[in-house]
């Protein structure tokens, strides 16, 4: 497959033009211009290819002076205004290694990409096509410490977004392995300059020295004074900025940031919002890395998705806005019937789902009782949380799903239906219930962490009904059947002695 790129993309770069027939004209991988208004049709599945491959060679390319600007990163990630001056500046950073006790936790959360390198801000950014030396104590030489530029990471090139019409350049995050005590490395489309390292690593606090960069916003909780954010907002040239806490950063544009008037307000309210999600996992805190959420223009898929960073969605051209919200904390109060707030909780609701209790179907269901307990614990109740929560849809869906005949492979295809399930565990036993359920299941892969008692979807799905049948002290099995799970004979057998529990008015008869 390499060779194969390697032979498409010369003789691609011969042919030098699939629009123009003038060379002068032609439109190469090198210098096209993607935007939101002339984005780059699907249709165009040959140069498109052609523009990906582009993107892998250069950003591999580790002698930076052959690296030149991308016209198209004047729209993405975004011109650094004029008139910026490069800085040179010490930046500390604290590299701890996750601590022995949440290895079996961490193991588990696969969607949150739990073993990516751990990305720690410098308020830096690095200009397209521009050098930045970086400079290591020899200490860490050749211990696996990377610099990264961008944190747009998502390829549109795979997942949903090979299908769609690209609005931005595909692939523009450089990383590079630091080596040498001194390393020059420069993006063609630039970025926001991080230090990476495996949570796996050992502990190291060092100061990094970076030079020939642009400042760039950083608000640190508890850290930075009104009075320097203002003046970093006051002089900023950087198309992208960060609100940080211990808990969770928030990478935004610029044209947001100069927005953020109380910038504590904003990330008090979203330590809470990271605090009870991990409440509700039981998660111990802090934990070994802050979650990421990341603005971009084009994602790989979704109106958000989990991961090492959550990636957001913002495009007003297809209607999808986020950024309006995530450092408004009026806004992020407000009920939204599945709007943005909505999505941030259930995409840190994947990052919180240990695979153990998600079984066949409950992928985009199990996360949502994260978004719920939100709802309920941050606004005050779930009321206009979202249209599928809402008591018609409920009442609705049931009843049609009921008189269809009930089918698991039909309910595995709905979320909002099996939430319903859940929702009436939730309703029934209460949070603390769920609570008491997750700490059972921490247990378990502490106990085994070669995860043998959930290792077939069957497990999983038996294993749900007795653990939360042990930790209220009622069987839940007759009320899985109900529903259609397939809930096997030895689960049954090992739930029968406690008393049967199902809801009143279940399946619904009104």
């Amino acid at each position: 497959m390499k060779k194969q790129w390697f032979i498409t993309f010369f003789i691609c770069s011969a042919i030098g033009n699939v629009y123009a027939q003038d060379k002068k004209d032609a439109i190469t991988p090198a210098n096209i211009i993607i935007t939101p208004e002339k984005p780059l049709s699907a249709k165009d599945t040959v140069f498109r290819a052609q523009v990906a491959a582009w993107c892998d060679a250069q950003l591999k390319i580790e002698d930076y002076k052959k690296i030149k600007a991308h016209p198209s990163a004047d729209n993405f990630p975004g011109k650094v205004k004029d008139g910026y001056v490069f800085t040179n500046r010490v930046v500390k950073i604290k590299h701890q290694k996750i601590r022995d006790k949440l290895v079996p936790i961490a193991s588990k959360l696969d969607y949150s990409d739990q073993w990516a390198n751990i990305m720690y801000s410098t308020g830096l950014y690095a200009v397209p096509g521009q050098y930045v030396e970086i400079t290591i104590p020899a200490s860490l030489k050749d211990k696996g410490v990377v610099v990264q530029i961008g944190c747009h990471s998502d390829r549109l090139n795979e997942w949903v977004a090979a299908k769609e019409n690209w609005r931005r350049i595909p692939i523009i995050v450089k990383t590079q392995e630091l080596k040498k005590v001194t390393t020059r490395v420069a993006s063609p489309f630039g970025g926001l300059i991080y230090i990476t390292a495996s949570p796996r690593s050992a502990d190291w606090e060092q100061d990094i020295t970076i030079k020939h960069a642009v400042a760039a916003p950083l608000y640190k909780l508890d850290e930075t004074t009104q009075q320097e954010w203002e003046a970093q907002l006051k002089n900023n040239k950087a198309p992208w900025g960060e609100l940080a806490s211990d808990n969770i950063i928030l990478t935004i544009p610029d044209s947001v940031l100069q927005k953020v008037q109380h910038p504590d307000q904003v990330m008090k309210l979203w330590d809470l919002i990271l605090e009870g999600e991990m409440d509700l996992a039981q998660i111990p805190q802090p934990f070994y890395r802050a979650e990421r959420l990341v603005i971009d223009e084009h994602i790989g898929g979704g109106f958000m998705h989990s991961g090492y960073p959550i990636m957001v969605h913002h495009s007003p051209v297809k209607h999808m806005l986020s950024e309006d919200i995530i450092a408004n904390p009026e806004l992020l109060m407000q009920p939204s019937k599945g709007g943005a707030n909505w999505g941030f909780f259930h995409e840190i609701g994947h990052d919180m789902q240990n695979m153990d209790w998600v079984f066949g179907g409950t992928t985009e269901v199990s996360n949502n009782l994260f978004s719920i307990y939100m709802f309920d614990r941050l606004m005050g109740g779930r009321d206009n949380a979202h249209g599928n929560i809402a008591n018609a849809y409920t009442q609705k869906a049931m009843k049609k799903y009921f008189n269809d005949g009930v089918s698991y492979e039909k309910w595995q295809k709905d979320p909002f239906l099996g939430l319903i399930t859940f929702r009436q565990l939730q309703e029934g036993f209460g949070w603390e219930a769920f609570k008491s359920f997750f700490r059972e299941y921490q247990s378990m892969a502490a106990k085994d962490t070669t995860g043998s008692y959930a290792n077939t979807e069957q497990k999983k799905l038996d294993l749900w009904v007795t653990t939360f049948s042990k930790v209220t002290g009622r069987n839940i099995a007759p009320f899985f059947e109900a529903w259609g799970l397939p809930v096997s004979p030895e689960a049954k057998k090992q739930v029968g002695g406690l008393e049967k529990w199902m809801p009143y008015n279940f399946p619904p008869v009104n």
